[in-house]
């Protein structure tokens, strides 16, 4: 792993707080946008309801933050009944675009909402109305026995799935441009950046398998979405999600060319950034089979219990998810759920990140 990041001596920069009943179990997955000189970081929060909302701080050197008190958004309609998860911010013109998961207790699905401020938001509901996982070339991975098997037979109610959207931060040959998902990353497009059509046969990476000569890839069982890209002189930065057979979420990046997102101009050979500390080791991580029951439940007895069980099968996602990585000058400052139950984030100068791309590109 490169690791060029450096981790914030104040992690985690937000915690769950007991004292708000909304907020008290975990709090990750923050999107981020730096406006007015300040960051403004939504963060999923998620209380003995097991119901996960959106809070919202602000802080003028990304590692001091002011807390609001109440969600900025709470779920509505039957799409979100669980939850609403991990957003994304991009902002447009004058407008800010937040992509967020609703999640209805079977399948995520995909939303989005607009603001001028930051505070005060319209939802648009879904961003895909006639969207099938499979029928577009999704492909799911499970684990069974502690071994990763990829399957295409849904589960009843799955043919929607759809998660971890990120909208490109400008128009590209007037049009807005999106990539999506998990297991396999898509693209789409919009017209209005409201209503979106998934580009057919037309992927930003899939997972990557390890090779004959031995080397095992950090990406080699699915690869999910991460932060909205960011412009470089290079080209399109766009980070995403690599995960391994030891459930590792580690942190890579492809370059694509700045006229056509489609066009793949580099992709990273090992992570940048990836799991190391104690609380990203472990944690109430939702995809701990049982867990999002558990939570719902609100039993704190029976969630410790499954832990353990976790940690002795061997089966403990390490995880630093990173729906946020904002550029400040010359330095690109991330925010990560750690473990699934904290906020923390990190630092690294473009140049550092950008240095093992080859200079004739």
């Amino acid at each position: 792993m490169r690791d060029v990041f450096t981790r914030s001596k104040n992690n985690p920069v937000i915690k769950p707080d007991p004292k708000n009943p909304w907020e008290s179990l975990k709090v990750y997955n923050p999107g981020a946008v730096f406006h007015n000189e300040k960051y403004h970081l939504f963060y999923r929060a998620m209380g003995k309801d097991g119901v996960c909302r959106l809070g919202y701080a602000v802080s003028e050197d990304g590692e001091n933050f002011e807390r609001y008190s109440e969600p900025v958004m709470e779920p509505k309609t039957e799409y979100e009944k669980w939850g609403i998860e991990d957003p994304r911010i991009s902002k447009i013109s004058d407008t800010f675009y937040m992509i967020y998961t609703g999640f209805d207790g079977v399948t995520p699905r995909l939303h989005i909402a607009t603001s001028k401020d930051l505070k005060n938001w319209e939802k648009h509901g879904l961003v895909f109305k006639d969207f099938n996982f499979i029928e577009e070339g999704g492909v799911f991975v499970e684990w069974k026995n502690g071994k990763p098997i990829e399957t295409t037979d849904l589960k009843p109610g799955r043919e929607e799935w759809s998660k971890a959207g990120a909208i490109f931060p400008e128009k590209i040959k007037k049009k807005y441009w999106m990539v999506f998902n998990e297991f396999r990353i898509f693209y789409a497009t919009s017209d209005n950046g409201k209503d979106w059509n998934v580009l057919k046969d037309k992927y930003l990476v899939e997972s990557r398998k390890n090779s004959k000569k031995g080397k095992e890839y950090f990406d080699n069982v699915f690869v999910e979405a991460g932060p909205p890209p960011i412009k470089t002189d290079k080209g399109w930065l766009v980070f995403y999600h690599g995960i391994n057979d030891a459930i590792q979420y580690h942190l890579g990046f492809v370059l694509t060319d700045l006229n056509d997102p489609t066009k793949i101009l580099y992709r990273s050979e090992e992570p940048l950034f990836g799991p190391k500390e104690g609380h990203e080791l472990s944690g109430m991580v939702d995809i701990i089979p049982g867990m999002p029951e558990l939570l719902r439940e609100g039993e704190e007895k029976k969630i410790k219990e499954k832990l353990k069980e976790a940690e002795k099968e061997g089966f403990m996602p390490q995880v630093t998810f990173t729906p946020a990585a904002v550029k400040n000058k010359g330095e690109i400052r991330i925010f990560y759920g750690a473990g699934d139950q904290a906020v923390c984030t990190a630092t690294a100068l473009l140049k550092d990140i950008l240095s093992e791309v080859p200079e004739n590109l």
